[in-house]
């Protein structure tokens, strides 16, 4: 992972092989529990819902306590080292990462390459349901990691600001609605689907840091800007 600003933050399959069996790591398959019991990595759990979304509001993200009580069903306690994958180029396992680092988790990583490039190398795999020992999981909600409405409505007039739009091509252009009553994308945001992030073959890994910098940057997407995503 070298060439990334946080390279802690993605791993290989060779770091992933290195921990099975560890105690102090709870792999998370982020795909469907279908998936899940086709086959999976050994040790890895299965999460019901890999956005982690409040079940009375899915506008919104679990309350610190629903996400407590999921992390501990899964068997991740506060030391715990997390490792998410999933087969969809790690659009769920970033939400998992995501969502664990919003409620004070910072020991998160996502395999790079997930199930696809996995099993494309012939490691091991089970369907064996992995047993699971709940832990406690104590969130403390780091607020940086997420914009309100409010927030944004102000900062769309900052120069500083970029609101970077990585939904689907038909969600910026409207003729996507997925279920929505509105449709369209946020003035003056810039789009740049999130699929444009990995590559498009088979592996769907991440691209390297200069395709990714050359990306974002050829969308106004720069270092020296706060940047916002929907």
């Amino acid at each position: 992972m070298t060439g990334f600003a946080h390279p802690e933050w993605l791993v290989d399959s060779d770091y992933v092989q290195a921990r099975l069996g560890d105690a102090n790591v709870r792999i998370i398959d982020a795909d469907s529990l279908d998936a899940y019991g086709r086959a999976h990595i050994p040790g890895a759990v299965a999460c019901r819902d890999s956005r982690f979304k409040d079940p009375d509001n899915p506008r919104f993200v679990m309350s610190p306590e629903q996400f407590g009580e999921a992390m501990a069903a899964l068997g991740v306690g506060n030391d715990t080292e997390v490792i998410a994958y999933d087969a969809a180029g790690s659009v769920n396992a970033g939400r998992v990462w995501w969502t664990l680092r919003y409620f004070g988790h910072a020991n998160a990583k996502v395999l790079d390459g997930g199930w696809n490039l996995w099993l494309k190398q012939g490691r091991p795999v089970t369907m064996a349901r992995t047993k699971v020992t709940p832990d406690r999981f104590t969130p403390r909600v780091d607020e940086s990691q997420q914009a309100t409405a409010d927030y944004l409505m102000e900062a769309l007039s900052r120069p500083d600001v970029v609101v970077l739009d990585v939904r689907s091509d038909g969600e910026w252009d409207g003729t996507n609605n997925r279920g929505n009553k509105r449709t369209g994308h946020i003035p003056g945001a810039v789009h740049l689907e999130w699929l444009h992030s990995v590559g498009s073959d088979d592996e769907r890994c991440f691209k390297s840091p200069d395709e990714l910098r050359a990306m974002f940057e050829a969308a106004g997407v720069t270092p020296d800007k706060e940047v916002i995503t929907v």
